[in-house]
């Protein structure tokens, strides 16, 4: 469990690099199809998407999403559903903040608004969840801990 103001940015800078390049490239696949172009183009459009869900997820969902979890954490729970609860309270406001960002970005304050944002939500959430729970979070957490062991980072 992450309790430093230091490891808490770290991880989630790293967790966000992963999800913000790899959801980048799926929605560009579903978006315009599968190219020889595809890496090439979710590299140059990577940026501006980490730092919407960078900013989002450190500034927003983590401090509001990680008191729900909180409360929705129990003690008979085992690691494997904890993980799983955290994830369905994370995807649930980053898919809806993200796919709401893009759709506008998209079709802009229009009636398509709706629909677009409806459409993008349910395909991102549902990309977003499995890979959070069974890729990304494994992934993450065992190279963080690599790179960082338990106690390695002290906030000062």
């Amino acid at each position: 469990m992450i309790t430093k103001k230091k490891e808490n940015l770290i991880h989630t800078f790293m967790y966000v690099c992963f999800m913000a390049f790899v959801m980048t490239g799926y929605n560009i696949t579903v978006h315009q199809g599968f190219s020889a172009d595809l890496i090439k183009v979710t590299w140059l459009s990577f940026p501006p998407t980490f730092i919407i869900a960078f900013t989002l997820e450190y500034f927003i969902v983590g401090r509001h999403g990680m008191k729900l979890v909180l409360k929705l954490h129990k003690q008979h729970h085992t690691p494997f559903q904890k993980r799983a609860i955290t994830a369905l309270v994370f995807v649930a406001a980053m898919a809806t903040l993200m796919s709401l960002c893009f759709s506008i970005l998209s079709v802009g304050i229009s009636k398509e608004l709706p629909l677009t944002w409806a459409s993008n939500l349910a395909i991102n959430a549902l990309f977003a969840y499995p890979l959070i729970v069974f890729v990304a979070g494994p992934l993450v957490g065992f190279v963080f801990r690599k790179i960082f062991p338990e106690g390695s980072i002290v906030d000062v």
